[in-house]
């Protein structure tokens, strides 16, 4: 299937490598089907696609590269949507937030992206563990407002 993109142009895949969220991204109701093309080389993001607007591309990538004990405690009813005996079988990203400054890219660690990618099934959570940011700041560490600054540095090489 093609379809025309802003960020790509006319993007050819395959119908079979669509992900259907289950429920929609918070604040775009719109766009239920993505698919994820890869980022930059060596670059440990991706970009999820929307197939429904050409326009709504997010930038994502996996947490453990800048938390490297992230967890992601994802309910039964959870896994039971996304058609996931565990979370094992769930691809886990958060979305990444890329303004001109460089010391403002941050992630969400707060509500991750989960994907099944064998059921071609996804969703996005909001974990109840409070104390994962909604705004992590890649350069400059997390910070919080509930708690002190802890600087951790993002790695490239995953």
């Amino acid at each position: 299937m093609q379809f025309e993109t802003t960020r790509f142009g006319m993007i050819d895949v395959d119908e079979g490598e669509v992900i259907t969220f289950t429920q929609p991204i918070i604040g775009f109701h719109d766009a239920r089907r993505f698919v994820i093309l890869p980022g930059p080389d060596e670059s440990a993001v991706k970009w999820l696609q929307s197939v429904d607007s050409g326009d709504l591309a997010f930038l994502m990538m996996d947490p453990l590269a800048v938390v490297p004990d992230y967890e992601a405690r994802i309910a039964a009813a959870e896994l039971s949507e996304l058609g996931a005996e565990d979370a094992s079988g769930l691809e886990v990203y958060t979305l990444v937030v890329v303004p001109d400054d460089p010391k403002e890219i941050r992630t969400n660690l707060r509500a991750p992206i989960l994907v099944n990618a064998k059921e071609r099934l996804g969703k996005q959570t909001v974990l109840d563990r409070s104390d994962y940011p909604v705004q992590f700041f890649l350069a400059r560490g997390q910070e919080s407002p509930d708690g002190p600054k802890e600087v951790v540095h993002a790695r490239t090489d995953t």
